[in-house]
């Protein structure tokens, strides 16, 4: 795969993610969603073609390449899986965003796919429902409540029905 830097990724990110909107991107569109200015994003394109990471024409579209794609895919699943891990431990959504959008560019492979997993796993057959209450309760009085008899009864019919 080619290297990419942080500022790249986030170009194809908005490439991909104006493109999915309107079926293309032009430079005007792709400034304004990154909040930069449009030579500035000029430049950019520049080196992403260069990459062979976008196809574009002067006063046209841009579009990606299947590996600008790929990347820009990688790169949107990786912000999304952190910013629901971060919103599942509770931390404010616009602390969660920029949080998010720091580490999806040096989240690497297998990291990612293990927070996947284990938000998977939280999310199957409820245990994310008893785990975000305890982990509420754990936030904001700092201390472990026992488990309840409801809960180990709610594990105990879990266990139950996964041996049927």
């Amino acid at each position: 795969m080619v290297n990419t830097t942080e500022t790249e990724e986030d170009y194809l990110k908005a490439i991909l993610n104006i493109t999915e909107n309107k079926g293309f991107a032009r430079t005007k569109d792709v400034a304004k969603a990154l909040g930069v200015r449009p030579a500035t994003t000029v430049e950019m394109l520049k080196k992403l073609e260069e990459k062979g990471l976008i196809k574009r024409e002067h006063y046209g579209p841009t579009v990606l390449t299947e590996k600008g794609t790929k990347i820009a895919t990688i790169t949107i699943k990786k912000h999304k899986v952190l910013l629901d891990f971060f919103k599942m431990i509770l931390v404010p959504e616009e602390e969660a965003e920029k949080d998010a959008c720091d580490m999806e560019h040096n989240l690497s492979k297998v990291t990612n796919e293990q927070l996947i997993k284990f938000m998977a796993f939280l999310s199957h057959e409820g245990f994310f429902e008893i785990w975000a209450k305890k982990f509420k309760d754990f936030s904001s009085s700092g201390k472990f409540k026992p488990i309840k008899f409801s809960d180990e009864e709610y594990f105990y019919d879990l266990a139950s029905q996964n041996m049927k």
